[in-house]
């Protein structure tokens, strides 16, 4: 078991509805998102979510712990993986859509996380969410690995693996 913090900036009625009730917030299903249906989290990274509420005009930022265990993890290499880059690929081969990197827009994976999350989020399989790393802009070495906008997000189908949830505070480095 791995438990990494986890931020989410959203409605505050949905936050306070998933702090006191265990459920309440909306997936994201826009056609751009690059991990599918869900809802969104940065691991580690409170900044970016503040960022995110003020861009977006959002109410709160959710906190949380999410179990690694409990995603389809394309920071580790498994039998999970292996099967998804196999059927990734095939998927991906039968679309027609495009990604628009400098645009931010991933129709293409979006497709393919959809199709995926049918046969991953099955019951047997135990798998609440997918996790992976991101990078965003130019590399600041030529033909480089090193950008300013590396994150990792987390994508969860079912918010019960969002453990402890609880408002945290932007700007304040805490709780609420």
């Amino acid at each position: 078991m791995s438990l990494v913090k986890a931020y989410h900036a959203g409605e505050l009625e949905e936050i306070d509805c998933l702090i006191s009730q265990g459920f309440g917030i909306r997936y994201s299903s826009s056609q751009g998102n690059w991990l599918g249906e869900g809802v969104y989290f940065w691991e580690n990274d409170p900044v970016r979510a503040e960022e995110w509420q003020i861009q977006r005009n959002k109410g709160a930022i959710l906190e949380c712990e999410i179990d690694t265990s409990f995603l389809l993890n394309l920071l580790v290499k498994n039998e999970h993986t292996a099967e998804f880059y196999d059927r990734a690929g095939q998927i991906a081969n039968n679309l027609s859509l495009r990604n628009q990197k400098n645009a931010q827009k991933f129709d293409l994976d979006n497709q393919v996380f959809k199709k995926i999350q049918e046969t991953f989020s099955q019951p047997d399989r135990g798998l609440c969410g997918v996790r992976m790393a991101f990078y965003l802009g130019q590399s600041i070495t030529p033909d480089g690995n090193i950008y300013e906008n590396q994150h990792i997000q987390i994508c969860l189908w079912d918010l019960s693996a969002a453990e402890n949830p609880r408002k945290y505070t932007a700007g304040l480095s805490g709780l609420i």
